[in-house]
């Protein structure tokens, strides 16, 4: 494994070890509160069985509302009561969903810092020889499209497939923002590239269509299953079809993320679903003003491309 993969295995393992122990601790929580210790009940009967049940459902980890509720469904069927004393007070079962509510929100904010960890520390060890190669796909047109086409200007590939629900379309759409950013504040013309990885359904005119719907600069690429699935291993790209084998209405699992390719054609860096439209904008004209101070000459010669990142928000 590449140290990239390493980091992103460990990453993952100690952010569901967290969300395990927040679960655990919620489970432990509701069966401390969702049944006090000593209850009276009105007599034998239907009440009894429902303070059993409830006992058992408070073990095996169940809320205190729904205990709450089918207790009370039984006793209004059979005339029992609980006593003068509710099971659990309105005030312990705020307090159970605020402890619970601040737990996950915790979880959140851990996991999120994670992966922004794991980008910035992949984005400065993965290099050159990690990801990305030479590929040879056909565009929308129905054209022989490879890596070479895309020399001259910063690129940006995503896979995906044309039938995704939601994913998709709002990831396109984010690229698409970005890259219009871009070309607002430098005049660069950045191009996003769309990689079908369901070349079964996604024609190269079921792709054409597609893409326009997103930018019109946006390029569009299929091609056989071995190609795709060539390019998809050189970008370390995930994808698995999902449903019965031979069904035709499937879905396709798939990696959410945006390459980022340098007018030479090497991978430069990479954008997650955590990244807002505006997020990957500034980062795309920071490697742009980057790449001109570099190439003064080669590189949209005569025009001057600068830009200074925004300031982090202060705390």
């Amino acid at each position: 494994l590449t140290h990239f993969q390493r980091t992103l295995l460990s990453s993952s393992f100690e952010i569901n070890m967290r969300r395990s122990n927040v679960i655990n601790l919620l489970g432990r929580l509701a069966s401390t509160v969702a049944v006090p210790s000593q209850l009276q009940v009105a007599g034998p009967g239907p009440s009894s069985i429902a303070l059993g049940l409830a006992s058992q459902h408070a073990r095996r980890g169940m809320g205190p509302l729904v205990i709450r509720q089918y207790a009370e469904q039984t006793q209004q069927s059979a005339g029992g009561g609980w006593g003068n004393k509710p099971p659990v007070s309105m005030q312990t079962l705020l307090l159970s969903l605020i402890a619970g509510a601040a737990g996950l929100s915790a979880v959140k904010a851990y996991k999120d810092q994670k992966v922004q960890q794991v980008m910035v520390q992949s984005q400065q060890v993965v290099g050159k020889a990690a990801v990305g190669g030479p590929f040879e796909l056909i565009d929308y047109d129905g054209k022989k499209f490879t890596d070479k086409n895309m020399r001259g200007e910063f690129a940006l590939l995503y896979f995906g497939f044309c039938h995704c629900p939601d994913i998709c379309p709002d990831e396109l759409e984010k690229v698409s923002a970005a890259v219009d950013i871009v070309d607002k504040k430098l005049g660069v013309k950045m191009v996003p590239v769309f990689i079908s990885v369901d070349p079964e359904r996604d024609t190269p005119a079921r792709v054409k269509a597609y893409v326009k719907e997103f930018h019109p600069r946006m390029m569009g690429l299929t091609g056989d299953l071995e190609s795709v699935k060539k390019t998809s291993k050189a970008y370390r790209v995930y994808y698995s079809k999902t449903g019965e084998p031979n069904a035709k209405d499937y879905l396709v699992d798939h990696s959410i993320i945006h390459y980022l390719v340098d007018p030479d054609g090497e991978f430069v860096t990479f954008y997650g679903k955590n990244y807002t439209e505006e997020q990957m904008a500034d980062s795309l004209c920071e490697h742009a003003a980057n790449w001109k101070a570099g190439h003064p000459d080669s590189y949209h010669p005569g025009k001057e491309i600068k830009f200074t990142p925004p300031k982090p928000p202060s705390k």
